[in-house]
C-alpha cells in the first residue's frame, strides 16, 4: 500500500492537481478498454476450444467408413481413343 501512496503523490507532484484527474480519466478508460479485449480473446478461445473438443468427440463417435467395392471388373479394357477426322455416316 505504501507504494500506491507514493505513486500516488509522485504524479500529483509531476502532473498538478488540475492535470491529475484529467490522466487519472484517460488510465481508467485505457484500463476498461484493456478488460473488454482481455474478456473478448479469453471468450474466443474458449469457443474455438469447445468446438476442437465438439469435433474430436464426432470423429470418435462415427463408425469408421466401409471399404467401397467397386461394381467394375478389375481388367478393363482401355477405350479406344480416335485421332484426326472421324467418318461420318451417311
Amino acid at each position: 500500500m505504501p507504494d500506491v501512496l507514493f505513486i500516488l503523490v509522485l504524479a500529483l507532484v509531476i502532473l498538478g492537481p488540475k492535470k491529475l484527474p484529467e490522466v487519472m480519466r484517460q488510465v481508467a478508460k485505457f484500463m476498461a478498454q484493456f478488460r473488454m479485449m482481455r474478456d473478448d480473446l479469453k471468450r474466443q478461445i474458449e469457443s474455438e476450444m469447445l468446438k476442437i473438443e465438439l469435433d474430436e468427440k464426432q470423429k470418435a463417435a462415427a463408425p469408421p467408413p466401409a471399404p467401397a467395392i467397386s461394381a467394375a471388373p478389375a481388367t478393363e479394357e482401355p477405350v479406344p481413343t480416335y485421332e484426326g477426322n472421324v467418318p461420318s455416316a451417311g
